[in-house]
């Protein structure tokens, strides 16, 4: 079995720079090193096609005993990340509704490694995007069972709340990371721009009622393990942007945009800016939201409320796990620009 990558392809959904030659020696050598003494083990490095550099130095320990995943932090924004998985793993373990899916759960082994390593159990099956090519013309079915997963975690976990009334937690906290991320949107017409999404965050969460619950944040058809005949979900990973408290309908729209990202080739950024500009969720896209039990135009005024937020929190992740990203020409291009556009243009701000 070998354990998917920290940050999948969808991730970043395009190259942020070019790998270096000599990247996969060096992280071997440095993951043998951090395990020095443990004894003789079978070292697998994670690749990660995009950021080959990003904060976190991934690997899996292959021992006759069991398979471990190691996160090391290669900065300070890495050692965040692992801190914050490692308390939201604690949290899931704690967490008593959760046990009808507990082995689907990683568990930390340990206490913190060398500069705050983070050890976890690696879990059986095949990330949910590596099938996608072979789904023989009918990829849709195939991540049915990742859809319907988040329905059931939904209806453990979750309660409804006014929007409005999350809106700091939900919205004001992902801006903020957002805008420390983004030097560049800090001034002249960018941060106008920017001002604009604010606005439009709000309109779009005004009289909104959405469900409170375990909310994984960065579920994309990279951190969904399948395995099993029928098909079944295995194993959920990369809980770092998880929390008990979360909005959970982004976890299926971000899912489903991933997977139509993947699908079609097309950036997100361009993806979501389209359905800001048509005021509505596209209809290929119901039918697998459908299967996560969700509606789009459900206890929203604003039929973009939900593809809005989900948008939010997918690059607010992405620049609290590497700075790499919000100094990226291509990736603010493809994922960011395309919508703070449409939020200035909606705001009047651009023709």
């Amino acid at each position: 079995m070998k354990t998917p990558a920290k940050m999948s392809s969808l991730s970043g959904l395009l190259p942020l720079y070019f790998p270096r030659a000599l990247a996969g020696l060096d992280d071997r050598l440095r993951a043998h090193w951090l395990v020095r003494g443990a004894g003789p083990r079978d070292i697998t490095v994670v690749r990660r096609p995009t950021l080959p550099k990003a904060g976190l130095l991934v690997f899996e320990l292959r021992h006759g005993t069991g398979n471990l995943v190691l996160k090391h932090p290669r900065d300070e924004a890495g050692a965040a990340v692992t801190a914050r998985e490692r308390e939201v793993l604690r949290e899931l373990g704690a967490d008593s509704r959760l046990a009808p899916w507990r082995a689907l759960l990683p568990r930390v082994v340990g206490s913190p490694g060398p500069a705050g390593t983070l050890a976890q159990t690696a879990l059986p099956g095949v990330p949910a995007e590596r099938l996608i090519p072979d789904a023989s013309g009918d990829p849709y079915a195939v991540m049915a069972p990742a859809l319907r997963l988040l329905a059931d975690l939904r209806a453990a976990t979750g309660r409804p709340r006014k929007a409005a009334d999350r809106a700091p937690a939900w919205c004001e906290s992902q801006l903020r990371a957002l805008s420390a991320g983004m030097p560049r949107y800090r001034s002249g017409r960018r941060a106008a721009e920017f001002e604009a999404l604010r606005h439009r965050l709000d309109a779009a969460m005004a009289g909104a009622v959405l469900t409170e619950g375990w909310t994984h944040g960065d579920y994309h058809p990279g951190n969904v393990l399948l395995g099993g005949t029928p098909l079944r979900v295995t194993g959920v990973f990369d809980w770092s942007s998880g929390r008990a408290d979360g909005p959970c309908e982004i976890d299926a729209y971000s899912f489903v945009l991933a997977l139509r990202s993947t699908l079609t080739g097309r950036p997100l950024g361009g993806l979501v800016a389209e359905t800001l500009r048509a005021g509505r969720v596209p209809d290929a896209d119901r039918p697998l939201l459908a299967l996560a039990g969700l509606d789009p135009d459900h206890g929203v005024a604003d039929p973009v409320a939900i593809p809005l937020l989900s948008w939010l929190w997918h690059v607010a992740n992405n620049v609290r796990k590497s700075s790499r990203f919000g100094h990226s020409y291509g990736w603010l291009t493809h994922t960011v620009a395309p919508v703070l556009g449409e939020c200035a243009r909606w705001a009047g701000t651009r023709p």
